[in-house]
């Protein structure tokens, strides 16, 4: 008589680890989906904002609360081939004309003031339409980034875009603020 009431005191046991851990995998992993995740930068496109390679930390609710501003550093899925993710700089907005010329990127017929650049743009491109939407981006190093002056679609769609790109958490003597 013994042994039955044994059984099921080690389920309960059991039940009682088991519950609590599943419940903070579960939790975690949608606090890693859809809060806050880190993500590997493996290229220079970036530099230097981003430094490479690093570690980045990815806030995913600020792309869901307001649309991405000019400016703001994004992660967002590859246009030309949706299963990849890319991190650049938002330039276009919807219903902005972009133009490149002369070391200058322009935006609706004004000079965008780009303090985070170490160097000109090369190049003459555009004009780009950028369509209601959709963003326009470019990376920071623009003299090795692949970004929408080289792609098949060079526009976003939001609905593409994942997160902003909030602070370098790897490696430590990089680790700082994403502006």
């Amino acid at each position: 008589m013994a042994e039955k009431e044994a059984r099921p005191s080690i389920w309960r046991e059991l039940w009682g680890w088991v519950w609590p851990i599943a419940l903070g995998c579960l939790i975690a992993f949608g606090i890693n989906r859809w809060v806050v995740s880190p993500a590997w930068v493996p290229s220079a496109s970036m530099a230097p904002t981003i430094p490479n390679p690093c570690y980045i930390l990815v806030n995913h609710v600020a792309t869901e609360l307001h649309p991405p501003a000019r400016g703001e550093v994004v992660l967002f899925h590859f246009p030309d081939d949706p299963s990849k993710i890319y991190v650049k700089r938002v330039i276009g907005l919807p219903g902005d004309t972009v133009i490149i010329r002369n070391g200058q990127v322009y935006v609706n017929g004004q000079p965008l003031k780009e303090p985070y650049l170490t160097q000109p743009t090369p190049g003459t491109w555009g004009p780009y339409q950028v369509p209601q939407g959709e963003y326009f981006m470019l990376g920071d190093n623009r003299s090795i980034s692949d970004d929408s002056r080289y792609w098949v679609h060079p526009y976003v769609p939001l609905s593409y875009i994942t997160g902003e790109a909030v602070y370098v958490l790897w490696p430590l003597n990089k680790a700082a603020p994403i502006h």
